[in-house]
C-alpha cells in the first residue's frame, strides 16, 4: 500500500495518497478566506518589528497570528510560518518570557521566528490549537494535559488535531493570498514553514496536504508511526490519525511533499524522535523524491543533544538547500 515500498507512477500515486491523507486527517480549508478581526498594538524594539492580529477562520475558532520582522529586511519579503511544539505559547518564537521556564527553552533556540527574521523572512507566528492563547479555559473538569480534550472532542466530530492545525496553516496563506490587513510585501512565491516537536509535526502535514508551501523544517517530530506512537504512548493524541496505518507510512508524509526542499532534523539522544528514526524514514521518502527528479532537496541533518531546535544546525542546512549561501535577504545573523 506504501509508495514507498511498491513504487509506481509518482504522481498519480501523490494525487491519491494527498487525497487520502486529507480525507483521513480531516484536513480542510475554510470557505471563506480569513478577515482580521482585531489588532493588537505594534511593538518595535531592537530592530525587531511585531504586530498581532486574529483572525476569523473556522466557527467558534479564531486564529491569533503575529508578523516579526527586522529593520533591514528587504521588500518584497519570503515568509516563514512559524510554529512552536507543546510550549507556553507562541510568544518564545520571538523570544519573550511569560512563563518561569520560557527563558530556558528560549536559550535552547525556541524563538524561531527572531531566527527567520534575521534570515529575512517576515515570521508568522501563528498560534497552535491547545496552546498559548488557544489552550482550554472554558471546560469543567478539564484535563491536565493541554491536548487531550480537543483531540477527544475533536474526533466526536471526525476531526483530528493533526487535520486541525494543518488545516490553520492553510487558512493563514489564504489570508496572505487576499493581502487584506497584512500591510507587508510579500514574496508569496516563497511561503516556508518550519516547527519543532508538535510544531514540525504540524509543518510537516501542512506541507504534504498544502502544495503552496515551498519549503520545511521539520526538527524534533519524524520517526515511523509504528516505531513511535505505535510502539508506545501518545496519551495526548496529538499524532494520531484513525486508520493512517491502512494506508500511509510518515515516510510517504515526507515524500508527499516532493520536489520541495525538506529538511529534517532530530538530536541524537532525542527521547522522542531520536535521529536513528529520521534517518530511517528520510532514506525510505527518498525513492520518492528521487522519482520526482528532487534527491538532492530532502536531507536529514543530526545535532548532538536532546528534544530541541538546533539553529545552528538547521539554518545552514536549510539555506544550503534553498541553494543560498547567505541569508536569504541578506540580512545578518545575529
Amino acid at each position: 500500500r506504501y509508495w514507498t515500498k511498491v513504487g509506481g507512477d509518482v504522481q498519480t500515486w501523490r494525487r491519491s495518497a494527498r487525497a487520502k491523507l486529507a480525507e483521513l486527517c480531516a484536513w480542510r480549508r475554510p470557505d471563506r478566506a480569513p478577515a482580521v478581526i482585531a489588532e493588537t498594538p505594534a511593538n518595535a524594539a531592537g530592530g525587531l518589528n511585531r504586530r498581532g492580529v486574529y483572525l476569523s477562520a473556522w466557527p467558534g475558532a479564531d486564529l491569533p497570528v503575529d508578523m516579526v520582522w527586522r529593520d533591514d529586511t528587504l521588500w518584497p519579503a519570503p515568509v516563514m510560518i512559524c510554529l512552536q511544539g507543546t510550549n507556553a505559547g507562541r510568544h518564545l518564537s520571538w523570544g519573550e518570557a511569560r512563563m518561569p521556564p520560557d527563558p530556558i527553552k528560549i536559550a535552547a533556540g525556541a524563538d524561531i521566528a527572531r531566527q527567520a527574521a534575521a534570515h529575512g523572512y517576515v515570521a508568522l507566528c501563528l498560534e497552535q490549537s491547545c496552546f498559548g492563547e488557544r489552550r482550554e479555559r472554558v471546560l469543567a473538569g478539564r484535563s491536565a494535559d493541554p491536548c487531550v480534550d480537543a483531540f477527544h472532542h475533536g474526533l466526536l466530530l471526525g476531526r483530528t488535531l493533526v487535520g486541525d492545525r494543518a488545516g490553520d496553516v492553510s487558512a493563514l496563506i489564504d489570508w496572505l493570498e487576499t493581502g487584506r490587513g497584512v500591510g507587508l510585501d510579500l514574496d508569496l512565491d516563497r511561503v516556508h514553514v518550519m516547527g519543532n516537536s508538535a510544531g514540525g509535526t504540524t509543518a510537516l502535514f501542512a506541507a504534504a496536504l498544502d502544495e503552496r508551501i515551498g519549503a520545511v523544517i521539520a526538527s524534533g517530530c519524524i520517526g515511523s508511526i509504528r516505531e513511535t506512537i505505535g510502539a508506545r504512548r501518545d496519551s495526548a493524541g496529538q499524532n494520531v490519525i484513525p486508520g493512517i496505518l491502512n494506508w500511509l507510512e510518515l515516510a510517504d508524509v515526507v515524500g508527499l511533499c516532493a520536489p520541495r526542499p525538506v529538511l529534517a532534523t532530530s538530536g541524537d539522544r532525542d527521547h522522542i524522535f531520536p535521529f536513528s528514526g529520521v534517518a530511517k524514514v528520510v532514506a525510505e521518502a527518498r525513492a520518492v523524491y528521487r522519482a520526482a527528479g528532487a534527491e538532492d532537496r530532502l536531507r536529514a541533518a543530526s545535532a548532538a543533544g536532546p528534544h530541541r531546535f538546533y539553529p545552528e544546525l538547521a539554518w545552514p542546512a536549510f539555506l544550503a538547500l534553498l541553494g543560498a549561501q547567505r541569508p536569504v535577504a541578506g540580512a545578518p545573523t545575529p
